[in-house]
């Protein structure tokens, strides 16, 4: 029987994340703002209707952008194969590897770094570790990722032996 097992991990927030957040919907409001106010003293008519549109689809652009600053990462491991999946803002899903444990040529503690190497990060607040594999199209790779005690039990027998 295989054993299935998903864990989803929230990117920590940084505050350069909160202040480009909180800038980017100033800069939407100043827009939506500036645009309404010259459609209405300036243009006035049938140019009002087109500012509070134009203004309506600025505000809904900035609420857009400030959203993917909300990453969450999902762990998915399936017998041997391990998936992760960067979600953004709970509405888009982008697969960042696909591996299969048995063919790791390394897993160690911390973040490992490599001169040359690819660097997927999917790490959250907890302990960080790496898996070190080789991909066909990227070369030698480096994942980093916080897996729970349990996805840990789960792929620990697939995997070298943690250094």
């Amino acid at each position: 029987m295989e054993t299935v097992r998903e864990q989803l991990v929230k990117k920590p927030y940084k505050s350069t994340d909160k202040a480009m957040q909180f800038f980017i919907l100033a800069m939407a409001l100043f827009i939506a703002l500036a645009v309404m106010i010259l459609a209405s003293s300036l243009l006035g008519g049938i140019f009002i209707i087109a500012g509070l549109l134009f203004a309506a689809i600025v505000l809904y652009g900035g609420y857009y952008l400030s959203g993917n600053l909300n990453v969450e990462y999902e762990y998915c491991i399936a017998g041997s194969e391990l998936s992760i999946d960067k979600i953004i803002d709970r509405r888009k899903r982008k697969t960042l590897c696909t591996l299969n444990l048995k063919e790791a040529e390394g897993f160690y503690r911390g973040e490992k770094e490599l001169m040359d190497a690819t660097v997927v990060s999917a790490a959250g607040d907890d302990d960080v570790y790496t898996i070190e594999y080789t991909d066909r199209k990227l070369g030698k790779t480096l994942i980093h990722f916080s897996p729970d005690e349990r996805t840990l039990e789960m792929i620990s027998p697939y995997l070298p032996r943690l250094s």
